[in-house]
This record gives structure tokens, C-alpha cells and sequence, in this order.
């Protein structure tokens, strides 16, 4: 009989007696197992709602402007913009591609940080403040410019065109996030 059969064909061995589990081990096996518990619960989406990271296709006719800022929330969330640049979420084990998300958690709601660790504003009122100068350029950024330059430079992706339906959805959801926001305040009396 050949080597490798008689190996697959031999009589296991009889089990051998474990020795009493001490309270060291017994803390590793514990911690082994919270560990696949966390990592399970970790991989699990946050809301089962959203679509999975990549791109996420608007629609060019929605039926309201909730709808249009429902989508925009999507693409906020979920939209890679076709980038190679990853991120690893706080409390996460691997990591994620870009999204607006990386930088603006909470759906932009409170004040974010870059990957890097620099602090960001919160997103709430923030389409109430545009259009604003940007003094370093010498340059009047409208929200939709401000959006491209985000999924450019933070995300290093490529960013949708001004009249495409993802961006509209983008506007939308940002300006629905400054709901009740001043408009006007950037300019000088």
C-alpha cells in the first residue's frame, strides 16, 4: 500500500486525556470566543436599508424631493465614486473603500475627522452657507463645486457630473440637512 494511503488509512489515535482547564485558559477560550462574536457582529450592515459600498445608480425620476434626498442619503452613504482608497471605520477589523461616509458619519450629522485625524464640520446647515469664497483660491465654490472637490480630493474618486442625477440627490439630501438654516449669512451686509 502506498505511504500516503496507509497514512489516510491508519487507525486513528485514541484520545488522549486533556488536562484540567485553569483559569488562564479558560479567560483565553472566553476571549477567543468574544472575539468571533464581535467580528460577527461587526461584518452585520449597520441598517439593513442601505445598499452595499460601491456605486450606487440614482434615479433620474424620482416622485418628490423626500425621495430624491432618500437617494442622496444612499449615495452619501454607499457610493465608492470608483476609488481604490480605503479606510478602516472606528471599532472595525478590515478595511472599507471610501464613501462621504469615512469622513461624515452619522449621515454627516455631527462634526466628523478625516482618516487622518483632522477635524471636519458637522454637514447640518451646511448648503445654507453656500455659495462661499474660498480666499486661498480667490474662488467662488457653489455646493455641487464643493461636492466634486470632496470626492476628489478626499475620496479620490471621480466625482459625478453637475447635472447628473447623483448629484442632484446629493444637493437634495445636503439641503435637507440645512432645513431651517439661515441662508445668506456668507455675504457681508
Amino acid at each position: 500500500m502506498p505511504s500516503k494511503l496507509r497514512a489516510r488509512c491508519a487507525p486513528a489515535r485514541p484520545p488522549q486525556s486533556r488536562p484540567p482547564a485553569t483559569p488562564a485558559s479558560w479567560l483565553r477560550s472566553l476571549l477567543a470566543l468574544t472575539s468571533l462574536a464581535l467580528a460577527a457582529a461587526c461584518s452585520v450592515p449597520a441598517r439593513a436599508d442601505t445598499a452595499p459600498a460601491g456605486r450606487y445608480r440614482a434615479t433620474a425620476k424620482v416622485s418628490s424631493l423626500e425621495q430624491a434626498a432618500a437617494q442622496g442619503a444612499q449615495v452619501f452613504a454607499n457610493d465608492t465614486f470608483g476609488t481604490r482608497q480605503t479606510w478602516v471605520p472606528p471599532n472595525a477589523f478590515n478595511s472599507h473603500l471610501m464613501t462621504c461616509a469615512a469622513c461624515h458619519t452619522d449621515g454627516g450629522r455631527p462634526e466628523g475627522s478625516t482618516p487622518a485625524g483632522q477635524p471636519i464640520p458637522s454637514l447640518i446647515g451646511a448648503a445654507a452657507r453656500y455659495p462661499k469664497f474660498k480666499g486661498k483660491k480667490r474662488e467662488v465654490y457653489t455646493l455641487e463645486r464643493q461636492i466634486v472637490h470632496c470626492v476628489r480630493a478626499g475620496i479620490l474618486g471621480k466625482p459625478p457630473a453637475y447635472d447628473s442625477p447623483e448629484m442632484v440627490d446629493l444637493v437634495a439630501y445636503l439641503t435637507q440637512l440645512s432645513r431651517g438654516a439661515t441662508m445668506g449669512t456668507q455675504f457681508s451686509r
